[in-house]
C-alpha cells in the first residue's frame, strides 16, 4: 500500500493525470476519481473525493472543497491540491487529525480547474490568466502582441530608448530599470518598456498601442455579481459561459454538504478573506469572528497575513472584483471560503514589507534585494540580461527583464533552485498551506447522536428519545449569512416505522432549527458577551409496536452531516 510522487518538479497534465489515477488505485477504500467534463481544449477537470468509504457514503457527511489552477500561470496551486491528496492518503491510519477527517469527513478536491490554461503556461512561455477557448496569438489581434521574436523560449521586455521615456537605468545595478523622477529633466538615456512581441494591423509608427488580451479569466466568470468584459475584464461573454467555470459550479451546487472551501491562487503570501465589493462594516459580525478566527490558524501555520480582498487587496476599490468563486461561495451561499496567494519572492528576497498587490512599484532597495535573491538562489535563471535586437517594426531593442513563471508567479522548481533554501520553498510552501486546509477542515459542524434510548410503557407502549448534537466548531448552518439567505436547511430528526408498529405522538420528522457550534464559547458566560445557544436538542416519540421491533432513526443537517441508528425494543 502507497504511491509515492516526488513533488520537486510541476506537472504537465499527463503526468497529473497519471497521478491522480495511481493514487486513486491505490486507495481505492478511500479515494474515487471522477472527470467533472471537459475543457475547450478536450482535457478532463479531473476532481478527487477522500473519504473513508467504511465509514459512511460521501454525501452524508460533511464536505471540504478544495480548488486550485484557476489561472494559468498558477502551477504551484495544483502541486498544493494534489499534495494535500497524496498527505491525506498516505497518512490514514497513522497520523491522528488525517484519520479523524477521512473517518468524519468528505473531500471533494479539483486539482486543475483549468488544464488547457496550465498547459499553455508549463509550455510557452506566454503571459496566460485564462483557459483554452483562445491560444496564443489568437487573442489580442491588433496592437503590440506579446511574442517571443528571438526565440530564446521566454516573453520578457523590450526597452526602447526614448527622450520622453519614463524609465532609466539605475546605477546601482545596469540590470535595474528605475522610474525617471517627475521634474527629472536633461539627464538619460530615458526608455519606454514594453512586453515583447511585435505589433499586429495597421501601425502609424508612432503610438504603440497594447489590446487587452482576450485569453479570459475563470474566476470572474461566477454569478455573483458578474459584469460584462467592458465593466469586469476578463469576465467572459456570460456567467459560466466557460465550460471550466460551469462544471465546478454544477458540482458544488450538487454537493451541499460542502460546508467549507479552499480556493488555491499565486502569488503574494497571503489569505484572502470577503467581502470582494464591500467593507468589513457589511459583514455579518459572527462571520468576520469566524474568518479572524480560522484565518489566525492559517497565519501561525504559514505565516501569511489574513486580509480583506475589499478592504486591502483592490488596488482601486472604485472597481471591484466581481464574478469570483469565492464571492459567489459566501456572499450567496454562506459557505466560509478562503482564497489563499500562495508564495511570495518578496518575502523570500528578504523585503520586510512586501506589496499585497502584485502591481506596484517597487523601491530600488527593493528591487536589488530580488536581484541578489535571483543570483544567489536560482543562480540568474530569473533575469535575462538586456539583449540588442533588432525590431522589425520597432527599430533598435534591447531584450530582457524578469522572467515570470517560476520567479514571482511560483516557487522555483528544483531544476531552478541554486541553493538548498531554494529547494525547499516549493515543499515547504505546499505543506505549510495543506496544514492550514486541513485545520479549516476540522472547523466544519458535525452531527451526531449524545443519547438514543427507548423506555418500555406496557402494552406495546414505547417512549423513543433521542438526542441530536452538533460536536463541531462551527454552527450547522455555518455562517450567518447562510442563515440570512436560507441557504443551510435546518437540522431534522426522523423515525422511521416499520409495518405492525404505529406512531402515536410525536410528527415522524421534526425540525430542530439549527444548533450551535463551539465557536459561540470561546470564553466563560458572561450577560456581556454573545449569547449561547442550543448545541443540542431531543425529540421524543410515542410508539405502539411488539417488543423485538427494529426502528430506525436519523438526524442529519446539509453541512453538518447524516446519522443512521437502529433501536430494537425489549
Amino acid at each position: 500500500m502507497g504511491y509515492d510522487i516526488d513533488f520537486s518538479e510541476y506537472f504537465r497534465f499527463a503526468d497529473l493525470t497519471r497521478h491522480l489515477h495511481g493514487l486513486a488505485a491505490a486507495y481505492p477504500e478511500l479515494a474515487a476519481l471522477e472527470s467533472l467534463g471537459q475543457s475547450w481544449r478536450g482535457r478532463d477537470i479531473w476532481c478527487v473525493t477522500l473519504t473513508n468509504s467504511a465509514t459512511g457514503p460521501h454525501y452524508e457527511k460533511p464536505a471540504f472543497y478544495i480548488d486550485a489552477h484557476i489561472h494559468a500561470e498558477e502551477v504551484a496551486t495544483s502541486h498544493t491540491a494534489l499534495y494535500t491528496i497524496w498527505y491525506l492518503l498516505t497518512n490514514y491510519g497513522n497520523e491522528v487529525e488525517v484519520t479523524w477527517l477521512l473517518d468524519n469527513m468528505t473531500f471533494y478536491v479539483i486539482p486543475r480547474m483549468n488544464p488547457d490554461g496550465a498547459e499553455i503556461s508549463l509550455t510557452t512561455g506566454h503571459h496566460w490568466c485564462g483557459n483554452g477557448r483562445y491560444l496564443p496569438g489568437e487573442e489580442q489581434t491588433r496592437g503590440l502582441c506579446q511574442q517571443d521574436i528571438n526565440g530564446d523560449g521566454t516573453i520578457v521586455q523590450m526597452r526602447l530608448e526614448d527622450p520622453a521615456g519614463e524609465w532609466k537605468i539605475s546605477p546601482d545595478d545596469p540590470r535595474l530599470m528605475i522610474l525617471r523622477q517627475p521634474g527629472e529633466v536633461g539627464g538619460g538615456p530615458y526608455y519606454r518598456l514594453y512586453r515583447e512581441g511585435l505589433i499586429r494591423g495597421e501601425w502609424d509608427g508612432v503610438s504603440v498601442e497594447i489590446e487587452k488580451p482576450r485569453d479570459g479569466n475563470l474566476n470572474r466568470n461566477f454569478p455573483a455579481g458578474w459584469y460584462p468584459e467592458n465593466r469586469q475584464y476578463g469576465a467572459g461573454e456570460y456567467p459560466l459561459s466557460e465550460p471550466e467555470s460551469r462544471a465546478v459550479a454544477r458540482f458544488i451546487l450538487d454537493h451541499p454538504n460542502i460546508a467549507g472551501m479552499q480556493c488555491y491562487h499565486t502569488h503574494g503570501g497571503l489569505h484572502l478573506r470577503p467581502s470582494l465589493i464591500a467593507p468589513d462594516s457589511t459583514l455579518p459580525r459572527p462571520d468576520l469572528a469566524i474568518y479572524k478566527t480560522i484565518g489566525a490558524m492559517g497565519t501561525e501555520l504559514t505565516g501569511y497575513p489574513v486580509i480583506s480582498v475589499y478592504e486591502e487587496f483592490t488596488p482601486d476599490p472604485t472597481q471591484a472584483r466581481t464574478g469570483s468563486l469565492m464571492q459567489w461561495s459566501y456572499d450567496e451561499m454562506g459557505i466560509i471560503t478562503f482564497s489563499t496567494e500562495l508564495w511570495n519572492p518578496e518575502l523570500a528576497a528578504g523585503i520586510a514589507d512586501p506589496a499585497k498587490y502584485q502591481v506596484r512599484a517597487r523601491s530600488t532597495d527593493d528591487e536589488l534585494k530580488l536581484l541578489r535573491y535571483n543570483d544567489e538562489h536560482l543562480g540568474g535563471k530569473g533575469f535575462i540580461n538586456w539583449t540588442p535586437f533588432d525590431h522589425p517594426q520597432l527599430g533598435r531593442v534591447e531584450i530582457g527583464g524578469w522572467t515570470h513563471m517560476y520567479t514571482f508567479r511560483n516557487p522555483p522548481p528544483a531544476s531552478w533552485a541554486a541553493t538548498e533554501t531554494a529547494c525547499n520553498f516549493l515543499p515547504k510552501t505546499i505543506h505549510t498551506n495543506c496544514l492550514f486546509t486541513l485545520k479549516h477542515a476540522g472547523c466544519t459542524p458535525l452531527l451526531r447522536f449524545a443519547r438514543l434510548e427507548a423506555v418500555a410503557l406496557g402494552a406495546d407502549l414505547y417512549k423513543i428519545t433521542v438526542v441530536v448534537a452538533n460536536q463541531g466548531f462551527l454552527p450547522t448552518h455555518v455562517t450567518q449569512r447562510a442563515l440570512d439567505f436560507g441557504m443551510a436547511g435546518s437540522v431534522t430528526a426522523a423515525l422511521e416505522l416499520p409495518a405492525g408498529a404505529e406512531l402515536l405522538m410525536g410528527q415522524a420528522t421534526q425540525d430542530l432549527g439549527h444548533l450551535a457550534g463551539r465557536d459561540e464559547r470561546n470564553a466563560p458566560w458572561s450577560p456581556w458577551l454573545r449569547e449561547w445557544t442550543a448545541t443540542a436538542k431531543s425529540v421524543e416519540w410515542l410508539v405502539r409496536a411488539p417488543a423485538g421491533t427494529a426502528l430506525t432513526v436519523t438526524a442529519q443537517a446539509q453541512r453538518a452531516g447524516l446519522q443512521r441508528r437502529q433501536v430494537t425494543l425489549v
